[in-house]
């Protein structure tokens, strides 16, 4: 993103999700080549960049389509973190590394996360 100008972002932003939410890779591929073929004479070194990576990008397509929705956001991950680090805030300072390493390892022991289906 750093490549195209903040007042057209959110347009190539909307576009780019819109590869991501597709049901199948096939799908997103053609989304994909379609994204290409717009922004390549306008935004060469973003197409470039997303190119590069294109393999690693369509990685969640190697998972099974019901695990899909978790892949896409990261709001678990997010949470899971935002929660350790509220109690390792309230804390001044650790008295050594492996005392705060014990109380990051309690409360990831007691954060419930919600079951991922693999089947």
């Amino acid at each position: 993103m750093n490549a195209i100008p903040r007042r057209e972002q959110q347009e190539v932003t909307a576009e780019l999700t819109g590869i991501w939410k597709q049901e199948k890779k096939e799908e997103a591929l053609l989304n994909f080549a379609a994204f290409k073929a717009k922004y390549q004479k306008r935004y060469p070194e973003a197409v470039r960049s997303l190119c590069e990576d294109e393999e690693h990008l369509l990685t969640l397509y190697a998972f099974p389509q019901v695990m899909h929705r978790y892949s896409r956001t990261t709001n678990a991950i997010e949470s899971f973190f935002s929660n350790v680090r509220q109690r390792t805030d309230q804390l001044d300072a650790f008295t050594s590394e492996t005392s705060g390493l014990i109380i990051v390892w309690a409360v990831m022991q007691d954060i419930r996360l919600p079951k991922i289906p693999v089947g």
